[in-house]
């Protein structure tokens, strides 16, 4: 039986189900990075190869690989051009095509874009390991059985772009653990978190990066796929829901 108002540090000595497997605590973080990659736009003309736009999320949803991420990161990019490149950086694919909602400048809730990448990773299979399998929305519990939030992201400080002779990018990936902010009421689309510790880095180009919560169901920690980041600052980030995605 859990205990109640054990934290994220108690995982470490436990595990956590993930999609009905077991997950070891000390494994967790790394099983829900892999979830979230750098956003990358072709630009072939240009002198930088590729574009860094911040950070997207990879999710498969009924037969269906979605990339995910906020339209505010796109501005002023040909949307067709948005891809995935692969770790080596040997391949770039884009995709089949894309969902969005009509933007609002009164709520962050429809700031969202979906890429359809089903087609191109039948093509390349290298690229499906990245997409989380997203079979339920996380249940309902009450407050005090909310552990926590994992949220992944890629802050354009940490990217180091070398168009010199080497022609690499440097990737580096932040992972920030929070908590549900009580001063602000949730609603059924966005949560406003606040990490357990402030931050020490700019977290600007987290925004698209994955947002995973840990909640205590039934006395066994579980975790389920909670969303995206929205909008990120130093002592708090608004996550969008995924049962709106």
């Amino acid at each position: 039986m859990v205990r109640r108002g054990t934290t994220l540090d108690g995982l470490v000595q436990t595990s956590a189900t993930l999609n009905g497997l077991a997950i070891p605590g000390r494994s967790l973080e790394t099983a829900l990075a892999r979830h979230a990659f750098n956003l990358f736009v072709n630009h072939a003309d240009g002198t930088y190869k590729v574009l860094l736009r911040g950070s997207g999320t990879a999710i498969e949803y009924k037969g269906r690989r979605l990339l995910l991420c906020t339209q505010h990161q796109l501005d002023g990019i040909d949307r067709q051009n948005v891809g995935m490149l692969a770790d080596d950086g040997s391949i770039l694919v884009t995709s089949g095509g894309m969902r969005h909602y009509h933007p609002s400048t009164e709520t962050d809730a429809y700031d969202l874009v979906a890429f359809d990448f089903t087609e191109a990773t039948a093509y390349y299979p290298l690229f499906k390991k990245r997409f989380f399998p997203l079979h339920r929305i996380p249940p309902y519990v009450p407050f005090n059985d909310v552990v926590g939030f994992n949220l992944t992201g890629f802050p354009f400080a940490d990217q180091n772009y070398d168009v010199g002779e080497t022609n690499h990018i440097g990737i580096g990936r932040r992972q920030v653990l929070c908590t549900l902010d009580p001063e602000v009421p949730a609603d059924d689309v966005l949560l406003r978190l606040k990490p357990r510790e402030p931050l020490d880095f700019d977290p600007d180009g987290m925004s698209g990066g994955s947002a995973f919560v840990i909640q205590v169901v039934d006395g066994v920690f579980c975790v389920d796929f909670a969303g995206i980041i929205v909008r990120g600052g130093r002592t708090d980030s608004t996550s969008s829901r995924r049962d709106r995605c």
